[in-house]
């Protein structure tokens, strides 16, 4: 496997080194044959020659997610001061990342840039180590957290519609075969959805190795741990996980933790919608446990933008999004200075 994605690279990259080569030869021969004429005009060539040619690849560059830490953050009381400083950084990044969320309310871009204000005064004020092992212990306990549960809260209901819309096909259908595939059609395009709700400014082909890792995990969480939540909700849930850059992408720790904290909820909202299937007796009663509940029926909002289809970046967006690289670049300088 390791194998087939160097390879997958290096089919990515040659055709990027023979364009640069080739722009390289063409700018160059034109630009010997010109200057004797107009050094002026040869100049200017060559420069418009290099911006059309770097146009693309930072279209496609600024498309491009955080690189993901490759080690766990130290523990409290452990690491240096330069563990905690490149910590410290890599949140900033993380922060930028995810206030990039066109939908995210009031309350909680406030709160990220509160989060990104403190990090930045912390860095600019000489710290000490434990200065920015308590500025990183914050935004990871209070910030990051909200940012996930607002998430799950904000696109988790879209998830389960397509989930009872999956389960409502499955039932019609008689072919095994057929529910098995129409299943893990439905696992994969949650995973897909979900990319495209809490990470909107990605590659594609980023898009599907989350996509892949998550849908895989949730195989084996069902597999594993065996618990009534359905594998299209497990998957959107690992999603959420995974857009954490701040931390590597360990499979069993994210089971857990999806399964003791982060998300909990989703469980306790699946197995009340399960109580509520229970048959009804006269007057809107329904008797569970031995005791006697009258059924309220409430009514959930809806809005339009929830049934807005998500198909990726589009030309406009990737023009739009050319300067991004420089707008991170920037901030981040200046968010460590």
């Amino acid at each position: 496997m390791n194998q087939l994605r160097k390879a997958a690279a290096r089919e990515r990259r040659v055709p990027m080194f023979w364009w640069c080569g080739m722009a390289l030869a063409m700018g160059g021969g034109l630009y010997i044959l010109i200057r004797p004429h107009s050094p002026t005009a040869a100049t200017v060539m060559v420069i418009l020659l290099a911006g059309a040619w770097a146009a693309p690849v930072l279209a496609l560059v600024s498309l491009m997610a955080p690189r993901r830490a490759s080690s766990p953050p130290p523990a409290p009381g452990q690491g240096g001061y330069a563990d905690w400083r490149r910590q410290a950084r890599l949140l900033g990044r993380v922060l930028l990342y995810y206030g990039d969320i066109p939908e995210l309310p009031s309350d909680i871009r406030e709160r990220l840039r509160g989060a990104r204000e403190d990090l930045r005064d912390t860095l600019r004020a000489h710290p000490l180590r434990d200065d920015l092992e308590r500025v990183c212990g914050r935004i990871r306990t209070e910030t990051l957290p909200a940012v996930k549960e607002w998430l799950w809260r904000e696109f988790g209901p879209r998830i389960r519609e397509a989930v009872r819309e999956t389960e409502r096909q499955m039932e019609a259908c008689a072919d095994d075969n057929e529910r098995l595939r129409l299943l893990q059609e439905a696992v994969e395009n949650a995973a897909a959805q979900m990319t495209r709700y809490v990470m909107p400014r990605m590659l594609e082909r980023e898009r599907l190795v989350c996509a892949h890792d998550c849908t895989w995990l949730a195989a084996v969480a069902v597999a594993r741990e065996g618990r009534r939540i359905p594998p299209m909700e497990l998957a959107a849930m690992f999603v959420v996980v995974w857009s954490d850059f701040s931390e590597p992408w360990q499979p069993a720790d994210v089971i857990q933790r999806v399964f003791r904290r982060e998300l909990g909820e989703a469980g306790g909202e699946t197995a009340a919608a399960e109580d509520a299937a229970a048959e009804p007796v006269d007057g809107g009663i329904v008797i569970r446990n031995g005791k006697r509940y009258r059924r309220v029926r409430v009514r959930s909002r809806s809005s339009r933008r929830h049934h807005r289809r998500h198909l990726g970046p589009s030309v406009f967006d990737i023009l739009l999004s050319f300067g991004q690289w420089v707008r991170y670049s920037v901030r981040s300088w200046l968010l460590t200075r």
